[in-house]
Order: structure tokens, then sequence, then C-alpha cells
């Protein structure tokens, strides 16, 4: 690019009719002495621009300096147009150069360049209630890249950061906030939070190897879960390599790594980790070390990790996983008490108002709290596919779902969630949300649990400090579970009250039956599922020995309720559907055999946990009552030595007794069993 310093004489035309001076013959006067010595030292702006932009050197006339005159020479010359690499240098090195002239005064400038509206002034210097000189810093920022606001491309923000470094007022998110609110962008400002893996990236001896794998992680598409978590993992790792007095881990051998996986299993205070997080922890460090193994001198050439001890603490991590409850809800009652207290708050803010409406459909679906802050507004509640009468939450966007697939259709089981979707939709047509990006859905559109300044959407942060305030009004601070404890519960009603897995793994929007399990497994589900069970003995409906199968799964808490069990629980399978279903005709002729798979036990069903008999067979049970009671009397009397001891005999009497205890847990008594037995033979 040739370039020439623009003459003064047109300079002086700038001053009068551009920047509209009012006493232009003495501004003149004093900036053509700063802009001679300029000229004089710097013949011409190859001389000046091969200098670094602090160490240029600032020519002053009186109180006047050179400042005014370069930035007329980048608007006439067009130094800084273009969107190449080169450009972007260029409009760097400007944005430099101004940011080191010290306090100077330019919020006027985009406005009479054309590069700022009078709307969009007034705006900002309403925003700036706090007189920080926003609309200075903005004017700074806009003539060094010479493009109108809407223009700004993503380098050209980036660029706020330049002028002053850790600025708090004015820097790139903030800009971002601006245009976003001055409708030029769709994409507000993101406050990022510092992370393990930022300081890894920023170690003064493994920064680089550090950005290196976290780069491969975003191009392996890493949920942020597991990014957040490796990066812990990781620096750790670096400070036990650290406190060794490593310079890398090349050198480490079997025995180091047995000195680390110690290391990674105790506390400062001596305390022994669960195997979970040990597990998980070492789980980063190995896929670390076998990304980086023969990438980079950092790593051994071959990688001697304890394979033998490492696979026994995997499975131990994945035993304690599959037998723990997770998030799930620890007190049974504390769900049902929370929904009350949240119902009945009178939200202080319209943030608490937002938490409350959060709260409510948290409750009233078994929805991701992920999900639920990025919905949309338009269409965010939908009948439901294969029952219309019923609605659920439904968005388009696969993204904003776990594992970015859409597998539930989150069903709206309570009318307090309906009322709470109701408000957010309503107070979002109020308020004229414009469309936001989200990242998550890679699409632009007003969110349900959207604000009107930053951060722009609620967030967990505001929703947890919210349910703590009331779970300590109640009584319950510090509670286990939250969001995903109401997941945990709406699931295992779902599946109670349906009986239908199928159903309940729908409504969770799992994609398997694995992870329902799971969920099913937590000690509250086992415990809400076998009593929902239990009531049916209870209330005097079904008998049999295949109490004792529940009674097993009560007692063992690695036991997970079969889908029999679960089916027996249901609310809306009645027991002739059940026994249809699952019962087979048992040998005695009375009652059903529950077994799932060979029998083993004959002809002894009175006495085995597999047998179950309803209500309303006691007519049958009475008829084969009264046959056993019939044969053994016969026994009795053709026997020349009978003895209850013989084995037959034996048999008789058990099957006998334990009838009967069925038929009395129907609620006959005594009297009516003899004159149903007298009258049956």
């Amino acid at each position: 690019m040739t370039l020439e310093w623009v003459p003064l004489t047109a300079f002086r035309r700038f001053l009068k009719e551009t920047l509209q001076i009012n006493n232009v013959k003495n501004t003149f006067c004093l900036m053509n002495n700063a802009v001679l010595q300029l000229q004089t030292t710097y013949p011409n702006p190859h001389d000046w621009l091969a200098i670094k932009p602090e160490e240029r050197l600032s020519f002053h006339g009186g109180d006047r300096s050179e400042l005014w005159y370069v930035i007329f020479w980048i608007w006439d010359s067009g130094y800084c147009e273009g969107e190449d690499h080169e450009a972007n240098s260029r409009r760097i090195d400007i944005i430099k150069y101004i940011s080191t002239r010290g306090r100077v005064n330019l919020a006027d400038f985009p406005v009479k360049l054309g590069l700022l509206t009078s709307a969009e002034t007034e705006f900002i210097r309403n925003k700036d209630v706090s007189k920080k000189g926003l609309l200075n810093k903005l004017a700074i920022h806009i003539v060094s890249v010479m493009k109108p606001l809407e223009q700004f491309t993503e380098e050209d923000i980036l660029l706020a950061d330049l002028m002053r470094p850790n600025d708090r007022r004015y820097n790139a998110k903030s800009l971002k906030d601006l245009l976003y609110e001055l409708g030029h962008s769709n994409l507000p400002g993101k406050r990022r939070q510092r992370t393990h893996f930022d300081e890894c990236c920023d170690h003064s001896k493994w920064g680089r190897v550090s950005e290196d794998y976290r780069q491969h992680l975003k191009r392996s598409d890493a949920l942020d879960y597991y990014m957040r978590k490796a990066g812990a993992a990781l620096l750790k790792f670096y400070a036990w390599l650290d406190k060794r007095g490593e310079p890398d881990a090349s050198l480490l051998e079997y025995e180091d790594y047995l000195e680390l996986f110690d290391y990674f299993s105790l506390n400062e205070e001596g305390d022994k980790f669960s195997s979970k997080y040990i597990g998980n922890s070492l789980s980063f460090i190995k896929a670390f070390l076998d990304w980086g193994n023969g990438l980079n001198s950092f790593f051994p050439n071959h990688l001697d990790w304890p394979n033998d001890l490492y696979s026994g603490i995997h499975r131990e991590a994945q035993s304690e996983t599959y037998a723990g409850d997770g998030l799930a809800f620890d007190d049974p009652e504390f769900p049902s008490l929370m929904k009350k207290a949240i119902e009945s708050c009178q939200p202080v803010d319209e943030i608490e108002a937002l938490c409350r409406a959060f709260w409510l459909v948290i409750a009233s679906s078994p929805v991701r709290k992920t999900y639920l802050l990025n919905l949309q507004v338009d269409d965010c509640v939908l009948p439901l596919p294969n029952a219309p009468a019923a609605l659920g939450l439904y968005s388009p966007y696969s993204g904003i779902e776990k594992a970015k697939h859409r597998n539930g259709q989150f069903p709206i089981l309570d009318s307090s969630g309906i009322r709470a979707l109701n408000f957010l939709r309503k107070r979002a047509d109020e308020h004229a949300f414009r469309p936001m990006w989200n990242e998550r859905a890679e699409a632009t559109y007003v969110h349900l649990f959207q604000l009107k300044e930053f951060p722009w959407l609620l967030n967990e942060k505001q929703i947890y400090m919210f349910f703590d305030k009331i779970a300590e009004s109640i009584g319950h601070k510090d509670k286990k579970g939250k969001a995903h404890g109401y997941r945990h519960y709406l699931i295992t009603h779902i599946a109670i009250e349906t009986g239908n897995s199928a159903l309940a793994r729908l409504a969770a929007g799992h994609e398997n039956d694995t992870m329902l399990n799971r969920y099913l497994r937590s000690n509250l589900s086992r415990k809400a599922l076998l009593f929902a069970t239990m009531k049916k003995y209870q209330d005097g409906e079904i008998a049999g020995r295949f109490i004792w199968r529940i009674f097993e799964a009560l007692a063992d808490d690695q036991m997970e309720p079969d889908e029999l069990i679960k089916a027996l629980g249901s609310e809306e399978i009645t027991l002739d559907e059940f026994f249809a279903k699952f019962g087979l005709p048992a040998p005695t002729g009375v009652g059903k055999c529950l077994i799932q798979g060979a029998c083993i036990f004959e002809a002894k069903c009175f006495s085995c946990h597999h047998y179950a008999i309803r209500k309303s067979e006691a007519a049958q049970a009475f008829r084969t009552l009264a046959r056993l009671t019939k044969e053994m009397w016969n026994m009795m009397q053709c026997s020349r030595d009978f003895t209850t001891q013989n084995s037959k005999a034996a048999g008789l009497m058990t099957q006998i007794a334990l009838l009967g205890d069925m038929i009395r847990h129907f609620g006959y008594s005594e009297d009516q069993i003899q004159m149903e037995i007298i009258k049956q033979i």
C-alpha cells in the first residue's frame, strides 16, 4: 500500500466542514505546528508506521497534538479499510497508538464522521449513568476501526481488549452487550468464568501442551462437563509433577504411576476419596497421556501405566456409581414439601419470580434443568403426539438436550407447571424481548427465561440460591437432590402409575433402559416402587408367597425391582390385566404362577415365592382347600399306622395350612372357612 501524508489544506477543510469547529483559524494554527513536526520527523506514513505504536513520538502545538490530523489521515486514506488479515493488523496498530496517547476526548468524532447515529449516541450516554466515559472509549474504538457499529466483525470487537487490558468497564464482552442492545447483534457478551483448564494453559512450563490438548478436546466435541473435570484432574497432575520436581512426564515409570495413584486417592487431611472420584480423575490423566504419547516431548515414549491396578479401581468406581443414589432425593416427603413452599412464596423481584416459575415447572415435568433454561418461548408447550389431551414441553432445537439428541416428550404432570409456563410466555410477550443467539441450539430465538440486561438469561446460580432460600425457610437447608432430584422423583412416579418402563423412558428422554433403570434403582425410587406393590397385599387384594420377592428386594440395596414388581405396583394396570400378562396357571388349580423362567419347584406352589392368588379366586380356593382336607381325611382313615411324620402327610398339612392363611388374608374368619369346607365336602 502506497501512503502519503494528506495536505494540510485538506485537513483545515476537514476541521471546518466535517468536525464543524467554531474557531477553525486558531485551532488549525496550533495543530499546524504539531503536524509540521510530525511530517518533519516522519517524512511519510511508512516511516511513522515502522515505529512501534507505543514508541511513536507525540508532537504539540500549544495544547493541541498531532492526533486529530492522524485520525483525519486514517479516514481520508482508507488505511483501515478491508477485511483481510493485513487490514486487521493495521487496525490493531492504530488502536494501540491512540490508546497510548494519554487522556483524549474523541466522543463527538464518530457522529461527525458518520460512523454513529445521534440516536445511538443518546442511548449510550443514557446507559453510562455512572459517567465512566463509555462513549469516549467506544469513540476511540470506532475511529480506530473506521466502521459503523453494525459493520463490526468478531475481530473488530476483540480489539476492545487491546485498548486497556483487563478494563472491566470497557472490553469485548461489554461491547457485545452494547451491540445487542442497539440491535446490531443477536449475541450479548458472555462473562466466562475462569476454569482449571485456563490455569493449566497459563502454566509457565506446560501451558502450550495444555492448550493443544484443549483444542483437541474441542475438535472432538467434548462436552463442557468433561472439559471442566479434565481440567481439574490435569491441574492436580501438574501439581504432583511440580512437587516431585519433574521437568515433564517423559521419564515417568510404573512405580511413579503407583505414587500418582496414591496422590489422587487421598485429600490433604489424609482421608480417602470415593472410588468414583479416584477412577474418574485417573481416567482423565490416562486419556491425556494416551493422546500425547509420541506426539510431544512432554510425554513418555512408552506409557508404562499400571493397568492391573487401574482396572480394579475402575471396577470399584463403576460399582459405586451403580449402587449409588446419584442426585435423587433422600427424603420421600421433601419434594412435595418444597413444592408447596415454592407455590406459597411471594417473590421480592423479577429474578425470584422467574426462579419460582422455574421450580414449579421442574416439579411438574421430568425435564432436565439445562433444557428448561434454554427453552424457546414459541411453541414451548404442545400436545403430546400420542395423547393430544395432555401437554408437554417441546423444542425444535436438539442441541439444548443432553448429548444433543431428543428422545423424550417431557410431559407436564401438574397444573402448577402449566400456570408457571403461562406466566413466562405472557411475560415474554409484554417485554417484547429481542431474539438472542443460543450456542447450544445454534439458533436465534426469544428464550423463556430471558432477561432485559446482563446476564441476559436466568442461570443456575440464581435458581439454586432461590431453592436454598426456600429449603432453609422450611428447615431443610443444604438438601440433596434439587433439580435432578425432582427428575428422579417424577420419573419414578410415572413408572409407578403406568407400570410401563417404555413410557417412563420416553418421558425421561432416555435413549435406552440402562439409564432409566439407574434412576429407578435409587433408594427413594426403589422403596416407592416396592411399597406401591406391597399396598396390594395390605389392602387384601392379593395373597401368596410372592410377597417374599418384594421383601427380598426391599432388604437388598443392590437388587433392582424387576418389570413384574413394577407392573404390580402400577395404579393403571388392573389385577386382571397383570395376571393375564405375567401369570401362568398354577398346577394346584387355583392362583397363578409368576415364575419368570423354568419352574424348579414342581407342584409345591403354596410355599413358592413365585405364587400369587387374588381375592376374586376365593371360591376356587375354598374348593381346593376342601379337596386337600378330604385327601388328608382319607389318608388318616385308610392308613393303619398314620403319622404326621409321613412326608406325604406332612406335605398335605403344609399345603392346607398355607392355603388357609391366604384365605384368612382375604378377610374370612375361621367359622366361615369351616362352613365353606363342610359345604364343599
